[in-house]
């Protein structure tokens, strides 16, 4: 008896380190995209409640990130995306990090100081700017060139600085 539920807990074990480690690929999971021209919407900033759209960035590089507070991966990912930021900032390079919280600004605010994030931020509680891209899950990122197609896709957290990552857009954003 014991034999079988070692034997149980074996399987149990490896199928779900299995899973694990397919449910998190680094690269695997950014993807070249399927439709790739980005929507053209329009983004409330964060900060003074100003509204852009997305072809005012057109002639950069735009990383384009879905998030919101309350969503674990997204919180855990805000510092490399950071990082990402500042490494590729001089590079005609941008991040703009679109909050969906559905409360008031003032939680992301609060949220933007606490983690000391430079890029911009923007609110989109309606997810009136999600929703043209297909949004279904927390974060989603799309990377766009610099004529406004979406060239990579990734959805749920990511580790931004990890090398494999950073060597992957400096390949991309070198081609063009």
């Amino acid at each position: 008896m014991n034999l079988r539920k070692l034997t149980l807990f074996g399987v149990i074990f490896f199928a779900g380190y299995w899973l694990s480690i397919g449910a998190h690929p680094l690269v695997e999971s950014v993807y070249a995209s399927e439709d790739p021209a980005a929507p053209d919407v329009s983004l409330t900033k964060l900060l003074d409640g100003k509204t852009v759209n997305l072809s005012d960035y057109r002639g950069k590089w735009v990383l384009l990130n879905f998030w919101a507070t309350w969503c674990p991966p997204c919180v855990a990912e805000m510092p490399s995306l950071e990082g990402f930021y500042k490494k590729f900032k001089g590079k005609n390079f941008t991040v703009l990090a679109v909050s969906v919280d559905k409360g008031g600004v003032q939680q992301v605010k609060d949220f933007v100081k606490e983690y000391g994030l430079t890029f911009e931020v923007f609110h989109d509680p309606e997810s009136i700017a999600a929703d043209p891209f297909g949004v279904m899950s927390l974060p989603s990122t799309y990377f766009i060139d610099p004529t406004g197609k979406i060239v990579s896709e990734a959805r749920g957290g990511r580790n931004w600085t990890d090398k494999v990552i950073t060597d992957y857009f400096s390949d991309l954003m070198s081609r063009q």
